[in-house]
């Protein structure tokens, strides 16, 4: 039976970047479909969610029946930090367990290679879904430098979050075929 994934990348319109005049819910969507392309390529069933409420997204996670819950969404401090941040429910279960595979992934591509996990069952899509969760915030865009990398890099971040994911599935990856140059 295959597995599922419900993606839910941010909503967040008024998030400007410090690069690339975009905002956070452009950016997330984009990560987000190159996300499913990926997992849809390795055989995992994907749902996206975006322009919907948080109520609703859960709703439909919760119907389609989703092995993991993936919020998705890019941070920002102030101008100057760097590295992924993801969260969930608790230290010592499958959202955990995802967290740590996609963040073992998006170190191999973020510049700067940081980033943690905590458990903060205070956000919604945290505790409200039935699948276990792993909310990605994939990097700082208020950092002109990191803002660049993202809008730069969508889809290689979206296929390092599938290729997490993947990995915590126990899902074969599939890297995507590279296209072959013919010589005239």
């Amino acid at each position: 039976m295959s597995k599922r994934v419900y993606l839910s990348p941010s909503d967040q319109t008024d998030n400007k970047y410090a690069y690339g005049n975009t905002t956070e819910a452009t950016q997330c969507g984009k990560i987000a479909n190159y996300c499913k392309v990926a997992l849809e390529r390795c055989g995992v069933q994907t749902k996206v969610g975006q322009d919907d409420s948080m109520e609703n997204r859960c709703n439909e996670s919760d119907k389609f029946n989703a092995d993991l819950h993936v919020p998705i969404h890019t941070n920002a401090y102030n101008g100057k930090v760097e590295g992924s941040r993801l969260f969930c429910y608790n230290s010592d279960g499958k959202g955990w367990k995802a967290c740590t595979r996609i963040l073992e992934r998006l170190r191999e591509i973020t510049l700067s290679g940081s980033g943690n996990i905590k458990v903060d069952t205070g956000l919604y899509e945290v505790h409200v879904p039935y699948a276990p969760t792993a909310y990605v915030e994939v990097d700082f865009h208020d950092n002109p430098k990191v803002a660049k990398w993202i809008v730069t890099n969508t889809e290689q971040i979206g296929e390092a979050i599938a290729h997490g994911i993947c990995d915590y599935l126990g899902v074969t990856w599939k890297p995507k075929a590279l296209s072959k140059l013919y010589r005239i």
